[in-house]
């Protein structure tokens, strides 16, 4: 059974009496009516707060101000006339005019700027004042650039001393509920239980330090009391309202409701050093505080100018003469190694593993415009900040109860996630702020702000890396992120060159464990980057005429297109300097860096459309006017696959070469505009004005030809390829005689530094230092004089790199699975490398175009509702352990006869599937007539039959499960 509390014992106020000279009732009535006759002194803003906390006893035992006697023991000694400790003059100066109309007995009215009585000074003395002499012994300067001693040279030249009364309080800009007068504090306190109090005043921004050591002082007692002070300031400290709606947000969200009291001071800051230091703790004892911290930043008041330093201050009296415990804090810092908020009594470690904590950090960070990381201030106080920063109103709301958690109030929902999306992109284009990310690597990963990391890092082509558990290893639908990134590489139309592979090579064996990946948007991506090498990376790209920039974030996506533009000898057009100049005047674009969400650009010229325009968002393709034999472009709009495909939309237009930019242009500014779009982020593609909102292609031509000024004359026919390979496996001739292009078929699209160099170097020796990247995760090397081509082929191979290819390595694609991804379910490409081995030695004589789509989750980046088999990874439980499993959708197809792959309800353990697969292509090989293809067959077949063929028996459907979470924001190449 637990002891009895002991009885709650109040701390005695200073001089032990609490003074009150807050007048009420008839005292009040009378003073009033009396005030309008009497002599007037006008008061500024901190003469007002001094009277307040004269009246209210905040200041006790003073009664009013100072008189000679106390003034001058108060200068010299730090102590009032009778002894008790007192660090600072409490005043009233006036010019010698002034006073030399009034006489010791009258009564004064004290009057606000705008002649509003609010007190009565009963006036006992007038004092010569010498306020350059106040200024060198209490500021430690009568230098004018010092605030405080700035304040002492122009009050004036006499002292007027006495009681005062209180009439009217000062209003206090929207802080009324946070104001607790001393005697409304201890009641306070009392009603808690609370018998030791330790009190905190600052008038800076509230940064992790003020948290740790009020917490750390919390610990052995009982309550805390966040006393910020919202008086009168300098011209360049944070708003008193900005400060404490930071100390009311932390409050709320990460301090127990019944172990904290927020309150507001109402007093000036003076800056006079370890003086205001003590005379702050002596005022909070008067509040009820048994105990004051004091931190490194002295209440952050400048002390240069200070004779002592803090500690020696509180030292020069005995203890019992202050009634108030100090405890002191050392230097506080992020320590990256410790990995928390600590101090050089605790951290061993150096001043490289450390992240300067302090007010004046705060506020050199705001000056630059910059985000405040995470271990600098928590992400609500950064963003309140921020929000400051940017010019948006900052109120401060009510106090919650003290007993009751928090509840927010009915009319201010949770904000979305596309809310929060939008709020950030409209505060920050992450495309100006590569300081920060320089920054940031010089400061290391922990000095990141969330922002950064979930959102902003993305328009520069970096996001975070998953830990290699994906989507079930964290919550709501997203795994865990590792200190490291993917840093994904912009190739426009796949045109790479052989400096710019080997520069690739380098970064990936220094910074990417020795690999890159091609994705299905002719982009390079490097994993393991590191935050401290990001710049270097950056900066070494853009030297070699590559950038990162917009591979990522709601922006225009690399603009992809036919890989072998200018060399195809079947192509109608060379449509790859529409490409470059898209990407000209869309990437880096300020106009065009807050999209709705990603979009996606291929303009080619070819016949195969091998860069699938049938899912980008515009799919330009070429076509030729009959009547005059002009090549222009067919327009489709609003393709994608993700959770909810959609294939393209034609318009019945026909663009002309010269209008083909201003018609991107036209588009993008469509989707960019469309509000509509930006209220919920899983559906904020520009499909889903022809999905959810109505649109048709007539509606969006017309809204087309209305933003680019022209009309668009109409479509005419067009052919769309039938079934072709589209990868460019092998050697082909080009449009130029006597030269032929090598196309390697890179298995998962993954490469290693190694082999990336020999290709580079092939590409030299053997061609013009050309290459390609293609949407199949390919690459080619171009410009390949014919006889050369064998040799070529023999390096090539000899590098582990394939000319000639089985369906199934030629056909597999994988997206980047759990290895990297956190949202991802399974991992695909390990598992990809050995279910193409499994097939090919299960059917060595498979000769069928196929495609194979292996995607991690539901989310579609391995593009598996295009290909005739896609799957798509699921979670299973095998003898009640959790297994990686595959859900089959069969039948996906573009061109002549596009169409979506079919979910035909059959899932299998991750194991199995090469059985599976197995089974379904030998009943296609029994059946094939005529080389029918395999689309053919899968068209031929009911959902039924194919699982039963997959399953080899007849088997019950399995529901396919929904996406497991948002879609993920970036990792689709």
């Amino acid at each position: 059974m637990s002891s009895p509390k002991p009885e709650t014992v109040e701390v005695s106020p200073h001089g032990g009496r609490l003074i009150d000279r807050v007048l009420r009732g008839d005292a009040l009535g009378e003073a009033q009516a009396r005030a309008s006759s009497l002599k007037r002194i006008s008061f500024n803003a901190r003469m007002m707060s001094d009277l307040e906390l004269l009246a209210v006893g905040a200041y006790s035992p003073l009664e009013g101000f100072m008189g000679a006697a106390d003034y001058r023991a108060v200068l010299r000694e730090m102590r009032l006339a009778n002894g008790l400790p007192w660090t600072l003059p409490i005043t009233l100066a006036v010019r010698r005019a002034a006073a030399d109309e009034l006489r010791e007995g009258e009564e004064i009215a004290l009057v606000t700027p705008w002649e509003e009585p609010i007190g009565i000074l009963h006036l006992e003395e007038r004092v010569p004042y010498d306020g350059r002499e106040e200024a060198r012994l209490v500021y430690g300067t009568d230098d004018p650039r010092h605030p405080g001693a700035s304040y002492q040279l122009t009050r004036g030249d006499v002292l007027l001393a006495g009681p005062v009364d209180l009439i009217a309080r000062p209003r206090l800009k929207g802080f009324e509920p946070y104001r607790l007068d001393p005697a409304d504090a201890r009641a306070r306190f009392r009603k808690l239980g609370w018998r030791t109090v330790v009190g905190f005043q600052s008038q800076q921004p509230m940064h992790r330090a003020h948290e740790y050591i009020q917490k750390c002082a919390l610990e052995p007692l009982d309550g805390l009391f966040i006393h910020p002070l919202v008086g009168q300031t300098k011209l360049d400290e944070l708003p008193s309202e900005v400060r404490v709606r930071c100390y009311q947000v932390l409050v709320e969200q990460y301090y127990p409701t019944n172990r904290v009291v927020l309150a507001v001071f109402p007093g000036a800051m003076r800056y006079a050093g370890p003086r205001e230091t003590l005379f702050h703790a002596l005022v909070r004892k008067n509040y009820g505080c048994t105990h004051f911290i004091v931190g490194r930043e002295y209440a952050g008041i400048e002390s240069a100018f200070a004779p002592v330093t803090v500690d020696q201050m509180f030292r020069a009296f005995a203890p019992e003469e202050l009634g108030i415990v100090p405890l002191f804090f050392d230097a506080t810092f992020y320590c990256r190694r410790c990995e928390t908020v600590t101090s050089p009594k605790t951290c061993p470690h150096g001043s490289q593993d450390r992240v300067a904590l302090s007010s004046a950090a705060v506020r050199e960070l705001l000056g630059r415009g910059e985000l405040m990381p995470t271990e600098v201030a928590r992400p609500e106080v950064a963003e309140i900040l921020r929000n400051w920063v940017r010019g948006t109103d900052v109120a401060v709301g009510p106090p919650t109860a003290p007993a009751a958690p928090p509840v927010a109030p009915a009319d201010a929902p949770k904000e979305t996630k596309a809310q929060r999306a939008e709020r950030l992109k409209r505060a920050v284009n992450p495309w100006e702020q590569l300081e920060a990310i320089r920054r940031f690597a010089r400061e290391g990963y922990q000095s990141i702000p969330a922002a950064w990391l979930n959102t902003y890092f993305r328009w520069w082509g970096v996001y975070t890396q998953g830990d290699g558990i994906g989507a079930v290893g964290g919550k709501g639908g997203e795994g865990k992120a590792v200190p490291s990134f993917m840093v994904r590489i912009r190739i426009p139309n796949g045109q790479l060159f052989s400096h710019q592979l080997r520069m690739i090579a380098r970064f990936a064996e220094r910074s990417a464990r020795g690999q890159a990946d091609i994705t299905v948007r002719e982009n390079v991506q490097l994993h393991w980057v590191p935050i401290e090498d990001l710049p270097d990376l950056l900066e070494s790209l853009w030297r070699s005429g590559l950038t990162t920039m917009g591979t990522c974030g709601d922006v225009t996506r690399n603009v992809t297109g036919c890989p072998l533009a200018g060399v195809d000898s079947d192509e109608l057009v060379d449509a790859s300097p529409l490409v470059q100049a898209a990407t000209r005047m869309l990437n880096g674009n300020p106009d065009f860096y807050n999209l709705p969400r990603k979009y996606k650009i291929t303009i080619t010229g070819c016949r195969a459309w091998c860069s699938y325009p049938e899912i980008n968002d515009i799919g330009m393709t070429a076509v030729r006017q009959p009547a005059s034999g002009e090549v222009g472009f067919s327009v489709r709009v609003g393709g994608g696959l993700s959770t909810t495909p959609h294939l393209a939309v034609r318009l019945g237009a026909f663009v002309h070469s010269n209008q083909a930019l201003p018609v991107v242009r036209g588009i993008t500014e469509i989707f960019r505009d469309s509000d509509v779009l930006r209220q919920d982020r899983e559906k904020a593609r520009l499909k889903f004005l022809f999905l959810q909102h109505g649109w048709t292609a007539e509606r969006f031509q017309e809204e087309l030809e209305r933003r680019v000024g022209f009309s668009l004359d109409p479509a005419v026919a067009e052919e769309p390829p039938d079934d072709v390979y589209r990868d460019h496996v092998g050697i082909h001739g080009q449009k130029q005689d006597g030269y032929v292009y090598a196309g390697v078929a890179v298995l998962r699209g993954r490469l290693t530094a190694d082999q990336m160099r020999t290709v580079a170097d092939l590409a030299d020796r053997y061609g013009t230092g050309e290459l390609r990247t293609t949407t199949m995760q390919n690459l080619l090397i171009l410009n390949v004089r014919r006889p050369q081509s064998e040799a070529l082929a023999r390096e090539l191979e000899a590098a582990g790199l394939r000319l000639q290819a089985s369906p199934f390595w030629r056909g597999t694609i994988a997206c980047t699975g759990t290895e990297f991804c956190k949202l991802a379910l399974t991992e695909t490409k390990g598992f990809a490398r050995w279910l193409v081995e499994e097939m090919e030695a299960r059917m060595p004589g498979f000769d069928q175009h196929l495609k194979i789509h292996v995607t991690g989750c539901p989310n579609s980046c391995g593009q598996h509702w295009i290909a005739d088999l896609g799957i798509e990874g699921k979670k299973t439980k095998v003898e009640g352990t959790l297994v990686d499993a595959y859900y089959f959708c069969v039948g996906g197809a573009v061109g002549q006869h596009q169409r979506t792959a079919r979910p035909i309800g059959y899932r299998v353990p991750a194991t199995e599937v090469p059985d599976a697969i197995e089974r379904l292509l030998r009943a296609y090989l029994a059946e094939r007539r005529n080389g029918d293809s395999f689309r053919h067959f899968a068209a031929g077949h009911t959902d039924e039959e194919l699982r039963s063929f997959l399953a080899g028996q007849a088997a019950a459907a399995v529901g396919r499960d929904a996406s497991p979470g948002r879609p993920p924001h970036g990792v689709d190449g």
